[in-house]
């Protein structure tokens, strides 16, 4: 069951997973839990799904998907060195000094 796709809050807390989706007719159903507690099926009908591509084709998405790479790179790198990931505060601690 921890083969799901997890979606995080801001202190890394599990607030959802999602374990597979499927067609209904003309609906996606989401198997998924919420607050690690509640599991249910979440249903998708057509014109939520195209609000939710549009949100998926945001500027804001597109550069995360396109910057990906980077991101594992930089954090290949940063293990070499030996040094630690930054913490999710972003390292503020460290740049003070």
């Amino acid at each position: 069951m921890g083969n799901g796709v997890k979606v995080l809050d801001p202190d890394g807390e599990v607030i959802a997973e999602f374990y597979a989706v499927k067609r209904q007719d003309n609906r996606l159903v989401i198997d998924g839990k919420a607050l690690g507690v509640m599991r249910m099926d979440m249903v998708l009908t057509s014109p939520e799904l195209l609000k939710g591509v549009r949100m998926a084709l945001s500027w804001g998405v597109l550069s995360y998907v396109l910057l990906i790479p980077y991101f594992a790179l930089r954090e290949v790198f940063r293990r070499c060195r030996g040094g630690s990931p930054r913490a999710a505060g972003g390292g503020q601690a460290e740049d003070q000094r």
